[in-house]
């Protein structure tokens, strides 16, 4: 999944969270909850998952693409 892809997921998340409510100011200040909901392409063991997510977070700090065989499907902000 590359950068823009799951931008798109974010941003549509973020004004998601606006339009229910939620704090601007939270969102300013990177204060609020944040849980990403990733899918995988395959049926990869636990530990497997484990890594393949761990480097996708990795990935999403840096603003790069996510490994293969990990893709995010939804953010749920709180």
């Amino acid at each position: 999944m590359t950068y823009d892809e799951y931008k798109m997921i974010i941003s549509h998340s973020l004004e998601d969270y606006c339009n229910k409510g939620g704090s601007l100011l939270k969102i300013a200040l990177n204060i609020y909850d944040k849980e990403y909901i990733f899918e995988f392409e395959d049926d990869y063991s636990e530990d497997l998952k484990k890594s393949l997510t761990d480097k996708a977070y990795k990935a999403m700090e840096k603003g790069k693409d996510l490994p293969k065989g990990i893709r995010l499907s939804k953010v749920i902000l709180q």
